[in-house]
């Protein structure tokens, strides 16, 4: 994470003491249907930064299991910006891009199986601040993993999440 983090420090449009810092947890649910929450993820860097409310990096982990014989894992790193849209209610768009891990594992009588794959993922927040230092976002993520690679059905996986984010 060093080496995501500290570059976004170096290149900041204004001193690093005049940013505030962006940090946002969220959960998340998905990828399959009524699993419930199955993940969770953290945004973390910089408010007011490049001409953007937030420069950050995404980090999520994702997890699914079926009747503790198949397991599926998703790891994703993403880096994303934060712009303003709109002033009153103030609202902003979140846009991330970055790569998605993949690992599985299926049990069977016949013995079992394991794959381990790489894609791309993007993801996309509509966040409403509530206050200068609180605001909610909700949104989708969506991965692109050959299905050839994965024990999932399709090649696109998405999930839901939903957090809170706090600038101080």
């Amino acid at each position: 994470m060093n080496k995501i983090f500290i570059p976004l420090l170096l290149i900041s449009s204004t001193s690093v003491f005049a940013n505030t810092i962006h940090i946002s947890p969220e959960i998340k649910i998905g990828p399959y249907e009524g699993s419930g929450i199955s993940g969770a993820g953290m945004q973390l860097g910089l408010t007011d930064t490049l001409g953007l409310n937030a420069v950050y990096f995404s980090y999520s982990h994702t997890s699914a299991e079926f009747l503790y014989l198949d397991k599926d894992r998703l790891k994703t790193y993403r880096i994303g910006a934060q712009k303003q849209l709109v002033n009153r209610p103030k609202m902003s768009l979140q846009l991330e891009a970055g790569l998605v891990e993949y690992e599985g594992k299926k049990e069977r009588a016949s013995g079992i199986s394991t794959l381990e794959s790489k894609g791309v993922s993007i993801s996309a927040n509509w966040v409403i601040a509530v206050t200068d230092n609180i605001a909610f976002r909700a949104g989708a993520d969506f991965n692109y993993i050959d299905r050839d690679k994965t024990f999932f059905p399709y090649d696109l996986t998405a999930t839901i999440s939903t957090g809170v984010v706090l600038s101080f």
